[in-house]
């Protein structure tokens, strides 16, 4: 097995999200299926830990859609009305499908980029890219499903408990939150591994789904610390994306806070209002544009990893520092 090689792989993958604009348009849509890693489990679990049970926030959405269905169900249009409202619905749905399509496609699209400069050292093609990310959509489609519906699964006793917690705080059941915490979170982190690994080898070794996951566990088996310590640095560096983000806010909040001091002078409020667009405008180009870069770094650096892992494998960092 090698040495670790985790600064050589975050470094190439900061220079392939620097050098390779192009592929900033496929790390925009992939952030819709959520991160690869630690991060995505952590907002699932965390937020049911929180006091936001997933079964409670499911229950609201279908409170709304029902209300919804029930307002909808009271309108009265004419004909040319309903039958506009409707073609709004299937245009509105149609975007969802489509959006869908296109970020699962993406991400398959970058580790297939990160393969094609590992392998053959050459520069991806942005349209090969997108068309094996076709090729291997519904395959990367039931992986990312599988993940979400394992990561509420995982959520749902961990809500439910934490919300039994608010209503009578006792030891006992205080220990079973923890203890169902601990378990959910550490299922969770295999998961999320092992859809890392299984999407990896559908789209750079060509296996077939469930031969995936076979793959996927063996590796996982045989590299679980690698794993861990990849995903905590990596969570890690999403902390410091998150300072980088609130202070690159605050700089770009600039031209309102300028127009609301010249408000106070003049009394002009279109000015601040002018001042407020130019704010919130720059602010959300500057959170996708960091969102779409980070996210091609993420990809990448996993990418990186497992090819890494399956063709020569890689020896912990903490067992590299044992000795052993």
């Amino acid at each position: 097995m090698k040495t670790p090689l985790y600064r050589e792989a975050l470094a190439h993958s900061w220079k392939m999200a620097r050098e390779h604009k192009i592929l900033w348009v496929f790390g925009l849509f992939s952030v819709f299926l959520g991160q690869m890693g630690i991060l995505d489990l952590l907002s699932k679990v965390g937020m049911s830990a929180a006091g936001r049970p997933i079964h409670l926030v499911m229950y609201e959405r279908l409170v709304f859609f029902k209300e919804l269905a029930l307002g909808t169900a009271q309108l009265n249009l004419p004909i040319d009305g309903w039958i506009w409202f409707a073609s709004l619905l299937v245009v509105m749905l149609g975007f969802g499908l489509l959006l869908v399509f296109v970020s699962v496609v993406s991400q398959g699209a970058l580790i297939k980029a990160t393969a094609t400069l590992v392998k053959h050292k050459k520069l991806p093609n942005a349209g090969e890219e997108w068309h094996v990310g076709v090729k291997h959509f519904w395959r990367m489609f039931f992986i990312n499903l599988f993940k979400k519906i394992a990561y509420c699964l995982l959520a749902l006793p961990v809500g439910y408990l934490a919300f039994k917690l608010l209503l009578n705080n006792g030891v006992g059941l205080s220990l079973l939150f923890l203890l169902i915490f601990v378990l959910a979170s550490l299922v969770g982190l295999v998961v999320s591994f092992l859809t890392i690994y299984a999407a990896g080898y559908v789209v750079v070794e060509e296996y077939k789904f469930w031969e995936a996951w076979r793959a996927a566990w063996k590796l996982f088996i045989n590299h679980w610390l690698v794993s861990v310590e990849v995903g905590i640095i990596i969570l890690l560096m999403n902390i410091v994306l998150v300072v980088v983000v609130l202070f690159g806010m605050m700089v770009f909040f600039l031209p309102t806070l300028a127009s609301w001091a010249i408000v106070n002078m003049t009394g002009s409020i279109s000015l601040w209002l002018a001042g407020l667009m130019v704010g919130v405008g720059l602010n959300a180009l500057f959170i996708i544009l960091v969102a779409s870069i980070f996210s091609v770094f993420v990809i990448s650096t996993w990418t990186y990893l497992f090819m890494s892992m399956h063709h020569v494998g890689i020896k912990s960092r903490i067992m590299h520092y044992l000795g052993k």
